[in-house]
């Protein structure tokens, strides 16, 4: 596991798995960093009252 960073498992269809692992393998891109993007990207539009580092009151 990578420093710093915690996991998480996701469940997918296997032809969405596989796409998404091949896409990236040919891309020279690395799963867990486009999943990353994703889930900030989502969370960033989606994301209710959740006070986190980025978005806290400067003191």
């Amino acid at each position: 596991m990578a420093q710093g960073k915690a996991s998480i498992r996701v469940y997918l269809s296997p032809e969405i798995k596989d796409s998404f692992k091949t896409t990236c393998f040919l891309k020279g891109l690395n799963m867990s960093d486009i999943s990353d993007e994703l889930i900030e990207s989502w969370l960033k539009e989606n994301a209710v009252g959740i006070v986190t580092e980025e978005n806290s009151p400067s003191p």
